[in-house]
């Protein structure tokens, strides 16, 4: 994986770590790879992942179950509302770049109005 120059590391893999709950990848009580085992995965550095281990049991998505490792304890409304905060995010992101490139809100609306059948055809 290539990691951005702009952004650190550690909030880099909190994104993909948060990514993977969003799209199922993670369901809650399921065993996540240990500390080790993910930095080796994402070829970095174990105290890096430690520091997103430790940011993401205070936030409540894992959680340290004494020798037998991290488990996901997020509930299905933790996911659904980091699924609906991050589209928001994206979505804003999306509007504030329509409208450099000089589209008003109307002309945003009738452009997705017509690429709908775009989108829905992508794979």
């Amino acid at each position: 994986m290539e990691w951005k120059r702009d952004k650190a590391i550690y909030l880099q893999v909190m994104d993909l770590f948060k990514a993977g709950l969003i799209k199922g990848k993670y369901h809650s009580n399921d065993k996540i790879p240990s500390v080790r085992e993910y930095a080796l995965e994402l070829n970095i550095n174990p105290n890096t992942i430690a520091k997103v281990y430790d940011l993401l049991s205070a936030e409540g998505w894992i959680e340290a179950r004494s020798t037998n490792g991290y488990f996901i304890c997020a509930s299905q409304q933790m996911i659904k509302d980091l699924k609906q905060t991050t589209a928001k995010a994206y979505f804003n992101d999306f509007i504030n770049q329509m409208e450099i490139c000089g589209f008003t809100k109307k002309e945003i609306i009738d452009f997705l109005k017509e690429s709908e059948n775009d989108v829905i055809r992508m794979p």
